[in-house]
Formats: C-alpha cells, sequence, structure tokens
C-alpha cells in the first residue's frame, strides 16, 4: 500500500520511491533547518538550524551528531569541484569553504568594494565555478544574524564566483534571489521567493553570462526556496505542504506531504539515493529510485 505523504498527479511518481517507502523523520525541535548537503569524503550529511546559529550532521551510521556551534548563520551548502564543503554565511555576510582540517576559508565577502547582503544558497557549475545567491534575509532577520547592519550593495543579486577567484554579478533582475541548481550547462533554475514568487530559467554562456528565458514553474502552495534535480531531469521543490516533484519542463508529477513547510532538499546517502528533506522544525529521509544529477 502506498504511504498517503505520497500524492501522485501522474503515475510515473510513485515508480521514484521503492515498495514501502516513507518520509522518516531524524532531527526535531529545530528552529528553521536549512542547507542541506550530503558530504561523501565524511559520509554524512551536513544541514543548518540557521535560527539557532548551528549546524547538524547526520552519519551513515544513522547518528544525529552536533557539527558546529555557532555556525556563523550558516544557511545554504554546497560541494566544491575538490568535494569540499561550501557555506553561506549570513554572520560573516560571506561565502566560505571548509578546510580539510575544519578550519574556514572565506572565499568572498565584497563586491566592487561593498560588503555582500547575506549569501543565501550556492550551486556548483560543471565548469568549477560556485553559483550564490545575495538576498538580505541575514541582514533584515534578527534571528538569521542580522545585526541592524546596512545594506551596502544597490540590489540582491546572484553571484559567480569562478576557480581562479573573480567575483561577477551575472544576475540583477531578481526581487529576492534564493535556492539554485543547474539543469545543464547552460540552463540554471533559480527561485524567487519575492512577491512574484517562482522559479526562473536562465541561459548560462561558456564565459558566465545569463539572460533571463523565462519563469520555469510555481509550487502552490508556499514558495520554492531550494530544489534539486536528479539524474534524469527531474525537479525536486520545496513548498509549504512539502516536497513537489516536476518533469523537467516544469509540470507536477507529484507531491511528498509533510506536517511542516519545507524549505530545502538534497540526495546523499551511502547509494545516493535518499532524499533528504531540511523543514521549519524537523529534519527528514525519504528514501527513493533515484539519485542527484552530476555532471562529472
Amino acid at each position: 500500500m502506498t504511504h498517503p505523504a505520497f500524492q501522485a498527479a501522474h503515475p510515473d511518481f510513485l515508480t521514484l520511491f521503492p515498495d514501502g517507502a516513507a518520509p522518516e523523520q531524524l532531527g526535531r525541535e529545530h528552529t528553521w533547518t536549512e542547507g542541506p548537503t550530503y558530504v561523501p569524503s565524511r559520509q554524512r550529511v551536513i544541514y543548518s538550524d540557521v535560527r539557532q546559529n548551528h549546524t547538524w550532521a547526520y552519519t551513515d551510521a544513522g547518528q544525529l551528531v552536533e557539527e558546529q556551534r555557532p555556525s556563523g548563520y550558516q544557511n545554504g551548502h554546497c560541494l566544491d569541484a575538490q568535494g569540499r564543503l561550501i557555506a553561506c554565511s549570513h554572520g560573516a555576510r560571506a561565502l566560505l569553504r571548509q578546510e580539510p582540517d575544519g578550519s574556514w576559508t572565506t572565499l568572498a565577502d565584497q563586491f566592487e568594494g561593498q560588503r555582500l547582503n547575506s549569501p543565501n544558497d550556492v550551486a556548483l557549475h560543471p565548469d568549477g565555478s560556485l553559483w550564490f545567491t545575495d538576498p538580505t534575509y541575514g541582514l533584515d532577520k534578527p534571528e538569521e544574524g542580522g545585526r541592524g547592519e546596512p545594506m551596502e550593495l544597490p540590489g540582491r543579486w546572484v553571484f559567480r564566483l569562478t576557480p581562479d577567484g573573480q567575483l561577477s554579478a551575472p544576475i540583477r533582475d531578481r526581487h529576492k534571489p534564493n535556492g539554485l541548481a543547474f539543469a545543464s550547462a547552460s540552463t540554471l533554475l533559480l527561485a524567487d521567493t519575492g512577491d512574484q514568487a517562482g522559479t526562473y530559467r536562465y541561459d548560462i554562456t561558456p564565459d558566465g553570462q545569463a539572460t533571463l528565458a523565462g519563469l520555469h514553474f510555481r509550487v502552490t502552495p508556499g514558495k520554492t526556496d531550494g530544489l534539486r534535480l536528479d539524474h534524469a531531469g527531474r525537479i525536486w521543490s520545496s513548498a509549504a505542504d512539502g516536497v513537489h516533484v516536476l518533469t523537467p519542463d516544469g509540470h507536477e508529477l507529484g507531491r511528498i506531504l509533510f506536517p511542516e513547510t519545507v524549505s530545502n532538499v538534497c540526495f546523499g546517502g551511502a547509494d545516493g539515493s535518499t532524499l533528504f528533506v531540511t523543514a521549519s522544525t524537523g529534519f527528514w529521509r525519504v528514501p527513493t529510485t533515484v539519485t542527484a544529477l552530476t555532471f562529472r
């Protein structure tokens, strides 16, 4: 029998999960979880409790352990081309990289002499560049690291950091850029959690230029905060009622319903087929039959 959390809009949706699959809660009593990213070298998924200024790790051995406290109000994470953890820090107003000894290196904290707002989410492009969003949630919200500091940049942009350290701002037309994921080397999906909330598609050139190609999809209820793609290009998006799964062109296949607002997702685990889900107060996992889209 299919678990009631799985709500299919198309028969193909149920093929994405093994028999007996169900959401399982792994962490609880958080305040606002975000940024799940699986780190194969450490056999664990790391996620943030942004408002408690804390990061956690869930290991392949089934242990939920404290990762870092304080965490600098980290939000989104990804891995760089060498498999190192990259973090968006509201507290530092910076993009950071964790070194093998556990220390942190600042990769970017200003642009053209002005401090970044509060980096929110980050994604690795196939060329090794890191693209990250920079809305002002970490300035506007004291509970997310805001200290009453002013916004210095004239906008809330999406930045591109090349492997040799060159920083540019190729996307400047969004209100509150948030989660982002590459569908290919030439296509970026970018969630905007502003008044016209939706996920937009951008055409990306080899030299890092970006051109808006249109609205790709919207979720209802709520907004897309974080998103990931699986190996077939299907989109796994957060929403107010759970995780929405869409075709590569943005049509809904179905939903995994959760009892709280979902913020973000990632694939991981020993075989890469576990969907990890961050939500309002909890951290969850769901077994699937798919793995993440990769470009390596």
